[in-house]
């Protein structure tokens, strides 16, 4: 009797869809709360013993059709584990310790004291520009200089004691810091006319030969330490909030078949208003000098972690016409190898190329259509011939 009802309701409710959607209409227009909650709650009870109905008949066919085709899938069983997921971008090698040493002085590079390829320590002597006499100005101005020290020191006792003129006294000051000054700003100038290294380092390049004319700019070598490499990349300003300090990175360089393990050191406060991207740099060790500057490589940066993460496939997310995520999940019947889809809307998190994280829809232990979840519908008998990740036991529909 009950299944007549439904019966009747279902021919009734298909023959009447014009007559009932002005119905709904009139109620949404005069405000009908409660009419239409009534009518919403009449309509899922009707659909659930529907479902219930289909899925005896889908037994009984199961039963009695010997001859039925049955979709073939394979399965996924859920579970949970560790989940991060990476932006990945093309990087920039760069050295941070990487000067061209420019001439300070005009004059003629007098000596070389090293030569490509040569290790050099913080500090040491690489090169000499000719001082063009200006050693020899030096010792005569501080003869000068003494001298007028002694004035000045002697005309100052005097004038302490009442003795000379303010003018003799300010004439011997002048004379004497004037001097001063100008034994300084010499040898400013010839401190400049010795190069010396940096830091520790390589002698990458000598760029300026021995009795080059050099002016002030003028490049004379280069010195390099490529101990520790950095990867440079540009980060979209959307990852501004899950990259910092610290924050987990892989290198990797195709070329010399090389990946390594890094972390962000340093992270720009500057967004690019070109192209909304913000800097940050990885290190790489190069004990072995292999890797080279402005190599290309591509650095994997984590802007997601979950340690407790309910994932899956990528490819068995299907979409509604509304662009709603659902899943179709499996549940046993009475017959061994047949199984029942049901279709589960699920609400999603972050995503690699190959996996997604489910947020809400899903539990442990649940089983779903993995290969074949294009070719299936909801309430569809199917049967598997492959089993995927750990074997869970089916849950069993009420």
């Amino acid at each position: 009797m009950k299944k007549l009802i439904i019966t009747l309701s279902l021919i009734l409710l298909l023959s009447c869809n014009s007559s009932r959607n002005s119905s709904i209409n009139d109620l949404i227009n005069k405000g009908d709360l409660e009419t239409l909650k009534k009518k919403k709650k009449e309509y899922v009870d009707l659909m659930n013993d529907l479902r219930l109905d289909l899925n005896e008949i889908n037994n009984g066919i199961m039963l009695l059709d010997e001859n039925e085709q049955i979709q073939v899938i394979s399965k996924f069983n859920v579970i949970e584990k560790e989940f991060t997921t990476y932006v990945e971008l093309q990087a920039n090698l760069k050295s941070r310790k990487n000067v061209v040493i420019l001439s300070e002085f005009q004059g003629a590079l007098k000596n070389l004291f090293v030569r490509e390829g040569q290790l050099v320590k913080k500090g040491e002597l690489l090169a000499e520009i000719n001082d063009s006499g200006l050693k020899e100005q030096l010792d005569q101005m501080l003869i000068q200089a003494n001298y007028t020290k002694d004035n000045f020191d002697r005309v100052k006792r005097l004038w302490e004691k009442n003795i000379g003129s303010e003018m003799q006294f300010l004439k011997a000051k002048s004379d004497f810091e004037t001097n001063n000054k100008m034994v300084e700003q010499i040898r400013d100038q010839l401190s400049k006319t010795k190069i010396y290294a940096p830091f520790d380092g390589e002698i990458d390049e000598i760029i300026s030969n021995l009795g080059s004319n050099l002016v002030p700019g003028s490049p004379i070598l280069r010195v390099v330490n490529l101990d520790i490499i950095y990867a440079e990349a540009q980060v979209p300003e959307k990852y501004v909030s899950s990259i910092e300090l610290g924050t987990e990175a892989l290198v990797s360089i195709p070329l010399l078949n090389k990946e390594v393990t890094s972390k962000i050191v340093q992270s720009g406060n500057f967004i690019n208003p070109n192209n909304r991207t913000f800097r940050v740099e990885a290190p790489v060790e190069n004990k072995d000098k292999r890797i080279k500057q402005n190599l290309n490589a591509r650095i994997k940066i984590k802007n997601y972690s979950n340690i407790k993460a309910l994932v899956v496939p990528l490819r068995v997310i299907r979409e509604d016409a509304s662009g709603r995520p659902f899943i179709y999940k499996l549940v046993e019947t009475d017959k061994k190898d047949i199984l029942l889809t049901v279709k589960i809307f699920v609400e999603t998190g972050a995503n690699n190329d190959e996996e997604i994280e489910i947020t809400k829809g899903l539990s442990i232990g649940d089983i779903i259509v993995l290969e074949g979840a294009n070719n299936v519908e909801d309430n569809q008998r199917v049967r598997v011939i492959a089993v995927s990740y750990t074997h869970l036991t089916l849950p069993t529909k009420a």
